[in-house]
């Protein structure tokens, strides 16, 4: 146990009250409080949730949980590099999956592979189409040097090239010529339906980001009408005036009221399904998707 943990647990002692008795009053999951007071932070879900747990549970001791948060944020770092990370062996089963007598069993070695028999006609053609593009090539580097100043030069070499394609490829040959005015294609130019914009290529409409501005709160607020719309399924604990209203798991379309007298504190696990609304001022969506953070709204005094 640390020093953090051990405050907890005395304090706690001190006032006579068992861990099922304080997750009744603080709607605190047991394991949750169990894992403050031994220091097991790594047993709850992010340290988010660890500095609401702890600020609220300090708040029902009666304790001050600034200097435990200050304490806590000194020994996180040093409970992230002492974490250990499991070894290939704890992930395999602890026994081997039973063989049943009726499982068909497939041996590679007595596969017999006829290698060279068969082969695809699709990559035989392929094959056809590179050689002719090589040869092409190798054809028009070797006239590079000459002048084609006459017709008959020109289509020799056309009729040339459309017999060496028309017999790798056994089909006809092709019409190298083009109507006067026509622009000639490019076969291997791309076309504007070559990529369709559908939605799994519209990354910012899968995963839309929230404003980055938000508007201004009034600048007297001796109350604070708090509105929640959830979008997206949610994790998330409200706590107002040191009570904690609401902590687990909000649904889509759910709508949650609240009005405090001081201060409001919210916790959440995925800010984007959660759209706020303070003195009937819409703040839009609290952060990014599975976001995790902590909003605080507080009174003017």
């Amino acid at each position: 146990m640390d020093e953090l943990g051990h405050v907890l647990r005395e304090a706690r002692e001190t006032k006579g009250l068992t861990l099922a008795q304080v997750e009744e009053q603080t709607r605190i999951n047991r394991r949750f409080l169990e894992a403050l007071e031994n220091g097991d932070y790594q047993a709850l879900p992010t340290p988010v949730h660890v500095r609401g747990f702890l600020r609220n549970y300090a708040r029902f001791l009666g304790l001050d949980p600034q200097p435990l948060l200050e304490r806590y944020e000194l020994v996180k770092e040093h409970v992230v590099e002492t974490a250990v990370s499991p070894t290939p062996s704890d992930l395999l089963p602890q026994k081997p999956l039973p063989l049943r007598d009726d499982q068909p069993f497939f041996d590679p070695v007595n596969y017999e592979v006829a290698d060279g028999q068969q082969r695809d006609p699709q990559s035989v053609l392929r094959l056809f189409i590179i050689l002719a593009l090589i040869a092409t090539l190798v054809l028009v580097a070797s006239r590079a040097f000459s002048l084609f100043s006459s017709e008959d030069n020109t289509s020799a070499l056309t009729d040339g090239i459309n017999d060496v394609l028309q017999n790798l490829t056994n089909g006809d040959a092709v019409d190298q010529a083009t109507p006067d005015g026509a622009e000639e294609v490019d076969p291997l130019a791309p076309t504007e339906d070559a990529i369709l914009n559908t939605s799994r290529n519209d990354f910012g409409a899968a995963n839309p980001t929230p404003t980055p501005t938000r508007p201004p709160l009034p600048a007297t607020m001796d109350t604070i009408n708090l509105r929640l719309d959830i979008t997206e399924r949610t994790w998330m604990e409200v706590t107002v005036d040191g009570d904690v209203r609401f902590s687990g798991i909000a649904k889509r379309g759910d709508v949650y009221e609240w009005t405090a007298e001081s201060e409001v504190t919210l916790l959440t696990g995925n800010a984007f399904g959660i759209v706020a609304t303070i003195n009937e001022v819409e703040l839009g969506r609290l952060g990014g998707f599975q976001e995790a953070r902590e909003e605080v709204w507080r009174t003017t005094e």
